[in-house]
C-alpha cells in the first residue's frame, strides 16, 4: 500500500497554480534507509495528475502536462529521501509541475513524485553531489529560478573559485 507525504512550502493548495504533474522514481532500498538527497532530471512532459493520463480538461485531453518550454535545459530536481521507508510513498513537490497557461501570472502545478523501493536507480536519478564548484554552477544554470538569477549566482560561484585556487597558489610557494 502506498502511503502519503506531503510537505508544503509556502504554498497554498487552495490556490490557483498550472496543472499538477505525476511522476516515479524508483531508488535504491539503501537510499531510502539511509534518507539519501537525489537528483532527477524530468523529461519535458509528466503525467496530468487529475487524470492519471487519461486525459481530461486540464491536460486538455492528452493525458500529459509540459513543465518547461522546448530547447529549455532539463529540469533537475533535488529531494531527501525520508529515512525508513520501506514501502512506495508519494512527495508533494510545489511549483514544480505544469506550466500555467500562457500570460496567466499563475504559479507551476505540483509534481507529486512517486517513490518506488528497487534494487537499482532509475538511470535519470542519482545521488546528488554537493562538493564540487563546478556541480555547484551545473545546477545554478539547470534549475528553472528566474533568468535573471542564474548568471549572477554562475558568476558568484566562478569568482569564489578564482579567489581560492589564487589563495592556493600563494599559500603553495
Amino acid at each position: 500500500m502506498a502511503g502519503v507525504l506531503g510537505r508544503v512550502v509556502n504554498a497554498d493548495l487552495g490556490r490557483p497554480r498550472g496543472p499538477d504533474a505525476s511522476h516515479r522514481i524508483r531508488v535504491p532500498h539503501a537510499w531510502l534507509k539511509r534518507g539519501a538527497v537525489v537528483e532527477l532530471e524530468l523529461p519535458r512532459h509528466l503525467v496530468c495528475a487529475a487524470c492519471d493520463g487519461g486525459g481530461c480538461d486540464t491536460c486538455e485531453r492528452s493525458g500529459a502536462v509540459t513543465v518547461r518550454e522546448r530547447g529549455e535545459p532539463a529540469d533537475l530536481v533535488e529531494v531527501t529521501l525520508p529515512g525508513e521507508q520501506g514501502d512506495t510513498f508519494v512527495i508533494r513537490l510545489p511549483e514544480r509541475g505544469g506550466l500555467p497557461p500562457q500570460g496567466s501570472g499563475l504559479p507551476r502545478g505540483n509534481l507529486l513524485l512517486r517513490v518506488e523501493p528497487s534494487a537499482q536507480a532509475d538511470p535519470s536519478v542519482t545521488l546528488a553531489s554537493r562538493n564540487s564548484i563546478f556541480e555547484l554552477a551545473r545546477r545554478a544554470l539547470s534549475t528553472r529560478p528566474a533568468a535573471t538569477l542564474r548568471y549572477p549566482l554562475v558568476l558568484g560561484v566562478a569568482a569564489v573559485g578564482v579567489i581560492l585556487l589564487v589563495i592556493w597558489l600563494t599559500l603553495r610557494r
